[in-house]
């Protein structure tokens, strides 16, 4: 009877380990996701601008002679120019939105983190992609509490972007 209740102990014992590391990975994986987004804020915002100039010179010029663009449409049918010009103008438009969605998602994290004192390491490491020793040398600190606080304050983000599960 003691054996089994050590068996059950130990398997519940590693039960709960198994579980703690995977939670930890998947802080871990929220952690990056983050990183992630705040290195394409500045492309997202170049994006826009982009896709609105093609939709200007569409608007303008009409499509290219022969357009390589992609445009989903349900098999077999066939399209003029006019719906195509439409089409690429419509998926254009999907783009910006995806674009300005993501930029107010990420504009809404940093909302929370502005007034920190070490905001600019945010604005520097991702915004800017400057290096940990180029942000230290820039707020004249030492890079480890550029790392420190980088981390404490995308851990905040964190949150905002994901909520409760990436506690």
């Amino acid at each position: 009877m003691r054996n089994i209740e050590e068996i059950i102990k130990k398997a519940v014992n590693e039960g709960i380990a198994a579980g703690y590391s995977l939670k930890q990975q998947e802080v871990k994986n929220y952690y990056k996701q983050a990183e992630k987004r705040l290195y394409a804020y500045p492309g997202l915002k170049s994006g826009i601008e982009a896709y609105q100039d093609e939709i200007n010179d569409l608007k303008k010029y009409g499509l290219p002679e022969r357009d390589k663009s992609i445009v989903y449409m349900p098999s077999g049918s066939r399209l003029g120019s006019d719906d195509l010009l439409e089409a690429r103008i419509r998926d254009l438009n999907y783009k910006i939105q995806c674009n300005k969605r993501e930029i107010k998602e990420i504009d809404d994290a940093l909302k929370l983190i502005k007034d920190d004192d070490w905001y600019m390491i945010i604005e520097y490491k991702y915004f800017q992609s400057k290096k940990d020793d180029e942000i230290a040398e820039l707020l004249t600190c030492d890079e480890s509490t550029v790392r420190r606080n980088k981390k404490r304050l995308v851990n905040k983000i964190v949150v905002r972007l994901y909520g409760a599960v990436a506690l």
